[in-house]
């Protein structure tokens, strides 16, 4: 019996993991609708009962108790009126403020490879890329920053024109391995930064002692000798399709345990803040039960949308959808309930999108701008 394709397999195999991601969230939803419906009824009951009592109630200092404690319920209710914009607000600044390291780990990199590309360009290209997540193909990601990062009208000093295409075509090997690092070792980080975190966590021991195993495997991926030979690999297949050779070998050299220690620290960074903005994202949104307190909660969410995401990355789906959202529920309901979780994830999927799509829309703005006007004039 003759076995599938290589290029057949592989999309029956991502069409397979996102109906079953895709079943999973159908079954939580309907869960937590369920459970809705139930505590939400009773809540309601009790509030109706609370003001009945505070009515006929004849003292006014327990009837003032009993209205108090009749809103503080009725703040409880998920509802648009109840949710904490401001919240809202701070969570959309952290996760933005979260998005710039990675832009500085991109210009480190090319600095090492010696691109001619400033920190301001760097940055606008990682943020410009965010807007391919959603496209499928992981390609158009590469495309759009390293289009940002080597523009055809070139405004900054040593870079190469349009009309010379031999020269230009190591700088687009180079900044395409560049963009791979970055992103490689941001998953990387990811994964260790929630595998240690989950470790401590109300999860049982198996699922404990997996994340731990990760945090450790994770690791090797973005070592200089393993980075390398994937980046090598890589760069080779980028610059055979361009010109029909390859110099990856000479390319790869600035790859150093420096630059890694370095970029680790950065990427550990943006990591916290788009932990931090989870958090106070979660605080945001109103709930049935009691929340945690903030310093409480910043671990879990930071480790629960940490492994959402680099799980949704592998996961090779565009944006992971469906994968973070479903990784991410499995981490937080046992902390902060079904329901509260569910309305968590949806959220943080809307808010992360609309930071995303303003901060590629000012970076687009920003490179146009840099082609009409010379840096640093």
């Amino acid at each position: 019996m003759k076995l599938p394709s290589k290029k057949k397999l592989i999309p029956a195999v991502k069409l397979a993991v996102f109906l079953f991601v895709l079943f999973g969230l159908f079954r939580a939803a309907v869960l937590a609708i369920e459970r809705w419906d139930d505590e939400t009824s009773a809540l309601s009951a009790e509030i109706v009962e609370l003001r009945q009592l505070a009515a006929s109630e004849r003292d006014p200092v327990t009837a003032e108790a009993l209205v108090v404690e009749a809103e503080r319920r009725a703040s409880g209710l998920p509802s648009f009126g109840n949710v904490r914009w401001d919240r809202v607000g701070w969570a959309g600044l952290l996760y933005a403020a979260g998005l710039i390291p990675p832009g500085w780990v991109l210009h480190r990199c090319l600095v090492a490879f010696k691109i001619p590309c400033s920190r301001r360009r760097a940055i606008a290209a990682q943020l410009l890329g965010h807007a391919g997540k959603y496209i499928p193909g992981k390609a158009v990601v590469v495309v759009l920053r390293v289009g940002a990062i080597l523009p055809r009208s070139n405004v900054e000093a040593g870079a190469v024109s349009e009309s010379e295409p031999k020269a230009r075509s190591p700088f687009i090997g180079r900044a395409t391995t560049c963009v791979f690092f970055e992103t490689l070792l941001m998953m990387g980080v990811g994964g260790a930064v929630a595998g240690v975190l989950l470790w401590n966590s109300p999860l049982p021991v198996w699922v404990r002692s997996l994340a731990l195993l990760m945090a450790i495997g994770s690791v090797i991926p973005v070592s200089p000798p393993v980075l390398r030979r994937v980046i090598e690999w890589i760069a080779a297949r980028r610059e055979r399709k361009t010109d029909g050779t390859s110099s990856s070998s000479r390319s790869t050299s600035p790859m150093t345990w420096r630059l890694l220690g370095w970029s680790y620290l950065v990427s550990l960074v943006s990591w916290i803040l788009i932990g931090l903005s989870f958090a106070v994202l979660v605080t945001a949104i109103p709930s049935l039960e009691t929340t945690p307190p903030l310093p409480q909660l910043v671990p879990i969410a930071t480790a629960a949308i940490a492994l959402g995401m680099v799980l949704g990355f592998a996961s090779l789906l565009p944006g992971g959808a469906g994968v973070r959202e479903y990784v991410t529920l499995l981490v937080l309901v046992p902390v902060i309930g079904q329901t509260h979780a569910l309305l968590a994830v949806i959220a943080a999927r809307l808010l992360f999108i609309v930071v995303e799509a303003i901060l590629a829309a000012l970076a687009s703005l920003s490179l146009r701008r840099t082609r009409l006007v010379p840096e640093g004039s």
